[in-house]
Order: C-alpha cells, then structure tokens, then sequence
C-alpha cells in the first residue's frame, strides 16, 4: 500500500509538477525564489558631425557599445526623432555669399528598412528606425541629396549649388523596443 502511495505521489509531482501532503504528515516543503533581472546598460554613440557626399550616398555611422542585459525579445533602437525641415523632414539650407540667394536641399535617409524616404506623406522619416542593436556593434544608415535623383534639373532646389555651404540637423530618439516577430 505503500509503494502505492509513493507511486501516486511520483505521479502526481511528475504531471502537476506539486507534492500532496498527506493528512498524517507532519511536514512539507516548498522551495522559493525571487530573480528581478539587472537594468539594461549601453552607450550608443552617434556622429557629432558628418559631410556629406554631393555624389553619392553618404554613410552614416552609429555604434552600441557597453550592451548589457537587454530584456529578452527587445532590442536598442535608434530613430530619427526629427530633422530640422518642416513637419521632422531632414532639409539642408544654404545662402550664396556673394549673391544673397537661399537654397534648400531635403535629404533621402535609408534606415533599417532599406528604402529611401524624404519625408513626404507616406514615406515619412519622422521616427523610422537607422539603426538596431542586441549586442555591441556598429551600424551605418544612409543620407543623400534628393538632387541626385534629378540629375540635369534646372530646378534650383533640385542642384547642388556650387559655393554654397548647406547645412542641418538630425536630432535621433533611443530606447528599447520590441524586436518585430
């Protein structure tokens, strides 16, 4: 009857993963514990400046260094929180010297999604993502001059103009996120 108990019980522990204490016994156990993970710790570290290419696509370098104990699931995210142009467009403004005349150049950004956006409607950049991180590393997003989409225009905006220094800003966003599924 014994043996049967203990079988039962071996049972019962196997399945439901709990020990029934009998109306006899006098004791029981059971084991506690208590694990609260460690905070996520990283420096990401972004260019102060960049010149950019008035040829080519320009690389942009952002590295994650010091990645510890991100939460399982998550990952560091860097996103282009706004760019100095209206409604968070990245632009580059710029005055000739010597004639007084304003020009202003937007700029196409290439983040983790791998598609050039300017900022217009639907291929907004206002919070799309440059970069990604779950461990030390470096990665680089991608900036150019719309002109070099239009090459041959007669459109002020749409050439790079010669002697003229442009000039912007990108201001980035970064935090944790989850990684899509």
């Amino acid at each position: 009857m014994r043996k049967m108990v203990l079988g039962i019980a071996a049972l019962a522990i196997t399945v439901f993963g709990s020990i029934p204490v009998a109306a006899n016994t006098t004791s029981g156990r059971t084991d506690l514990s208590l694990y609260v993970a460690n905070d996520p710790v990283y420096t990401v570290t972004v260019p102060e400046t960049v010149q950019l290419s008035a040829t080519e696509n320009t690389q942009v370098p952002i590295t994650a260094s010091d990645v510890k104990d991100i939460p399982e699931g998550q990952k560091i995210s860097v996103t282009l929180d706004h760019g100095n142009g209206t409604f968070g467009r990245l632009y580059l403004e710029g005055t000739n010297e010597e004639t007084g005349k304003e020009y202003l150049m937007t700029l196409d950004v290439k983040g983790t999604d791998g598609e050039f956006k300017s900022g217009a409607l639907e291929k907004q950049i206002k919070g799309m993502e440059l970069a990604s991180f779950t461990k030390d590393g470096t990665m680089n997003y991608e900036l150019r001059p719309v002109a070099l989409d239009y090459p041959g225009s007669t459109n002020d905006n749409l050439t790079i103009q010669k002697g003229v220094h442009y000039s912007g800003y990108v201001t980035y966003g970064i935090g944790l996120k989850d990684i899509a599924k």
